[in-house]
């Protein structure tokens, strides 16, 4: 059972919270961003009120397949969608420089500036997971990202944990979820009548106004049990045990090529990846004003000439760019920053077009090694 850790405290309240919580966060500056109900699709999407929340909706995912499946009296009915933190911390596009010509000299007319402070509301565990994992890759001591920097630093996170799993989740196994531990500003755990919400030190200012109970025994129970059955739920896991050793035991298995035969290379399952950080650079020129502008936009590593240079392809064949996207996650992740890249979300299983499983292809991998293989127990990596 979650209880009360340190300077952080358990109270209960109704859901009719929710909308006043919104309004403070927005009286303190923040944009509030929250699951909407955009062309049959739940979407992190602005909010202005609450009355834009997907509130109730249900969504029903599989193997490259989604659908709106029904209603229900929560709030926070909705797993995943397509969006994560990422789209907003990490934009898909960004003019991060601008130069001008005059009087025969370039200057320097902008560099990326913002004033939003993002408030996420309705987050999920593995997302809140992702963006610490993102956190690695974009904010290294000495080589920090300024874009990603700046939006993650005025950025407040309301998570709420998950009560009902998706069918292509398996936050369980990646240790992400069902339920946050930690990098939180608050966590709301729903249950059938009344939120639990778990308010670390600071987090009061976000609940002015708000009728709160202490949480009881028995309100901490029911938030137990509804979390232990949205594990039992997962139909889904990936096996972390030594697994990057065991996925570079793997590089050559045959399963590689028989994945690659059904994959697309179309960039889905990297697009709304929560952790995808992969961009390419270029130039943008406007002769009205006799500037160029260097944006920045998302890449992916499917594609096929986004490691082109010097005139050599080292990933021309499909199957070794399905094989990085899969090991970059699974193993190279793991020794470039000390944790897994993949955090259970199951967005690359709904939005792959032709339903590809990423913990069957990460099984398949491991249960059939290349020939000459079967008996490797450790690769070490310098």
């Amino acid at each position: 059972m979650r209880k009360a850790n340190g300077n952080r405290m358990r109270y209960s309240t109704g859901r009719e919270a929710v909308p006043r919580l919104i309004e403070n966060l927005q009286r303190l500056g923040y944009q509030v961003v929250g699951p909407t109900l955009s062309d049959g699709v739940v979407r992190l999407r602005e909010l202005s009120a609450a009355d834009g929340l997907a509130s109730g909706v249900v969504d029903v995912q599989g193997p490259g397949t989604y659908r709106i499946g029904g209603s229900s009296p929560s709030v926070f009915a909705a797993v995943n969608g397509p969006d994560s933190a990422k789209g907003f911390l990490h934009p898909g596009e960004v003019e991060v420089m601008k130069f001008r010509e005059r009087e025969g000299e370039i200057e320097l007319v902008s560099t990326f500036r913002s004033d939003k402070k993002y408030a996420f509301l309705g987050l999920r565990p593995c997302d809140l997971r992702a963006v610490q994992v993102m956190d690695r890759t974009m904010l290294p001591p000495g080589f920090e990202d300024p874009v990603y920097r700046k939006l993650r630093s005025d950025s407040v996170f309301v998570v709420v944990n998950c009560v009902r799993a998706g069918a292509n989740c398996f936050c369980a196994s990646m240790g992400t979820g069902p339920a946050a531990e930690s990098g939180y500003d608050l966590a709301i755990t729903e249950l059938p009548d009344k939120l639990v919400v778990d308010v670390p030190n600071g987090g009061e200012k976000y609940l002015v106004g708000i009728s709160l109970e202490p949480a009881t025994r028995e309100d901490l129970q029911s938030e137990a049990d509804a979390l232990r059955l949205a594990r039992e739920q997962m139909g889904r896991r990936v096996e972390t045990e030594n697994l990057s050793k065991q996925m570079f035991a793997a590089m050559d298995s045959p399963a590689w090529g028989e994945v690659a035969e059904r994959c697309l290379a179309c960039g889905n399952c990297t697009l709304v990846c929560p952790t995808c950080f992969c961009n390419s650079t270029h130039d943008r020129i406007d002769m009205r004003d006799d500037s160029v502008s260097r944006v920045r936009e998302w890449d992916s590593c499917l594609s096929k000439n986004f490691v082109y240079a010097a005139g050599w392809n080292p990933r021309y064949q499909r199957r070794d760019r399905y094989r990085q996207f899969v090991m970059h996650k699974f193993s190279y992740w793991l020794d470039q920053f000390g944790t897994y890249g993949c955090v259970g979300c199951g967005r690359c299983i709904t939005w792959c077009p032709v339903g590809i499983d990423l913990t069957r292809t990460v099984s398949s991998v491991l249960q059939r090694p290349a020939p000459g293989q079967e008996k490797v127990q450790e690769v070490r990596v310098a």
